[in-house]
């Protein structure tokens, strides 16, 4: 009896170990990258499976910063969408998704025009659409918003 409990435990042991194994791989399949939200955090401009370009680009007050996002590879997300913080309040969702998945990678462009001279750090994030989602997978570009030159009359 007392061999049957013990070989009952060690059991319930190693399936609990098999348990929290499979719940940090299913878990933790996408890298993360977080901000802090100080301006002067930095977040990659390219990850695991998803990377932004330009890093870095100069607009004017009113002209739309256009970025060009990659998703390389889909994490175990259900509806993966690409979510973008421009940094002054705006969000943006671009579904990578329509009717079926392509194969990656897929290219998505964002745009978006700035009300006020700044900078601005809008942060892309790889996400999903549910209940049940891992952590999101960001990166981070920087657009410099200057205001816009008058034009001479002639």
């Amino acid at each position: 009896m007392k061999r049957i409990s013990a070989l009952l435990l060690s059991l319930s042991a190693v399936c609990c170990l098999l348990l929290s194994l499979a719940l940090a791989v299913l878990l933790g399949a996408a890298p993360v990258h977080a901000a802090s939200g100080a301006p002067e955090a930095t977040v990659p401009v390219a990850s695991g499976c998803l990377a932004a370009a330009p890093s870095k680009q100069q607009v004017a007050v009113g002209q739309p910063a256009h970025i060009v996002i990659t998703v390389s590879c889909y994490p175990a997300i259900p509806s993966p969408i690409v979510i973008v913080d421009w940094g002054d309040g705006s969000l943006s969702k671009y579904p990578v998704c329509a009717a079926a998945c392509p194969v990656p990678p897929v290219e998505l462009v964002a745009a978006h025009s700035y009300a006020k001279a700044g900078t601005y750090q809008p942060l892309i994030c790889l996400s999903g659409e549910g209940p049940i989602t891992p952590l999101p997978e960001c990166v981070s570009v920087e657009v410099i918003v200057v205001p816009l030159t008058p034009q001479p009359l002639s």
